[in-house]
């Protein structure tokens, strides 16, 4: 029997982890009737796949395109005791999804078709989003990242009420046809999140059994504190990794190592979870939910150790010492972060 799995997302749920452990092992699930395609040299992901993307970046389109190629992997698996996964989270964007009920009617020749989202509580997705954000452009202030969301349900073309999406969803998939996964649940199974979805797919593996790829973690966002203090010290223009690397050393040494920082403020915090705690429950009520158990914990600030008000004088402070050139060494430009010395801490 053939199956497809469409994994769409979301973005920052630990896709890209996903991805470049299926691509460097994909000869490993083939061997287990996994496919996880190798479409290109150097992109993991199967972005291209993604139909009528516009302005899609030139390094993810296909020599066939999108439709071309999709075509091509169903003539070669729909008719084989396989699993075809394909993986990107630009499935998920409110203007690729217009084109579902097309690429469901290419996928059709599965004996079995299946929609996998795996869903994290919003304020972390939103936080999350907007570091990704900060690393090509500035970002807007979160106060305005609250606002968008609440009043349009969407951040970045990306649905952040999850009731939305699976109704877009709806538009083309059957309902026993779409997983709905929590992220949380997911990254705390035996080998995190790819060990949760081998166990999901039926693939006879554990994650200690793959080959590892970037420690097990790939794309993993800067604190979001550390982007935030960046992005206002860039404005109007975008925060370089080497000052990203200045101002996370410095909350660092200003409120320790283990630092767990919020983006919002606890006032928006709040805000935010009064109106997605409610809408997730609706979700949770949904027949595609049910079916699984799916359901995102009420939001919590369990953990969180700074939230946006809590910055200090003293730690601008600490960053006007540190001074804004840009860094001669190379190590600091690509990410690495030197420890926190002896005045870690207050």
């Amino acid at each position: 029997m053939s199956k497809v799995v469409l994994h769409i997302g979301t973005h920052k749920t630990a896709t890209t982890t996903i991805q470049d452990m299926f691509w460097a092992n994909s000869e490993l699930l083939e061997q287990h009737g996994l496919i996880y395609p190798r479409l290109l040299e150097k992109q993991t992901g199967h972005h291209g796949l993604v139909i009528n993307w516009e302005k899609m970046p030139k390094m993810f389109r296909l020599p066939d395109g999108d439709l071309g190629t999709l075509k091509a992997l169903t003539d070669r698996y729909a008719d084989q005791d396989v699993t075809l996964f394909l993986s990107s989270e630009e499935f998920s964007r409110d203007r690729c999804l217009v084109d579902a009920a097309k690429l469901r009617e290419v996928l059709d020749p599965f004996d079995e078709i299946e929609v996998i989202c795996v869903l994290r509580p919003q304020w972390q997705f939103l936080q999350s989003v907007y570091v990704e954000v900060s690393r090509g452009r500035c970002p807007p202030r979160p106060a305005k990242v609250v606002e968008q969301a609440i009043e349009t349900s969407l951040y970045e073309g990306l649905w952040v009420d999850y009731n939305r999406l699976l109704e877009r969803l709806e538009g083309a998939f059957a309902p026993e046809e779409i997983t709905l996964m929590p992220f949380d649940t997911c990254r705390h199974h035996p080998g995190g999140i790819v060990g949760a979805f081998l166990a999901h797919l039926g693939v006879d593996l554990t994650a200690d059994q793959l080959q590892v790829v970037n420690e097990g973690a790939s794309n993993v966002s800067p604190m979001s504190l550390a982007s935030f203090a960046a992005s206002i010290i860039a404005e109007p223009k975008y925060a370089p990794l080497w000052l990203v690397n200045k101002t996370a050393h410095a909350l660092r040494q200003e409120y320790g190592a283990g630092v767990k920082p919020c983006l919002f403020t606890r006032a928006e915090f709040h805000r935010l979870k009064t109106h997605f705690d409610a809408s997730n429950q609706t979700l949770a009520q949904h027949p595609v939910a049910q079916r699984s158990g799916f359901a995102l914990e009420p939001f919590s600030p369990q953990g969180v150790t700074l939230f946006r008000e809590d910055i200090s004088i003293a730690y601008w402070v600490r960053m006007a010492r540190f001074g804004f050139e840009a860094p001669l060494n190379a190590s600091e430009k690509t990410g690495k972060i030197p420890p926190a010395g002896p005045e870690q801490g207050k």
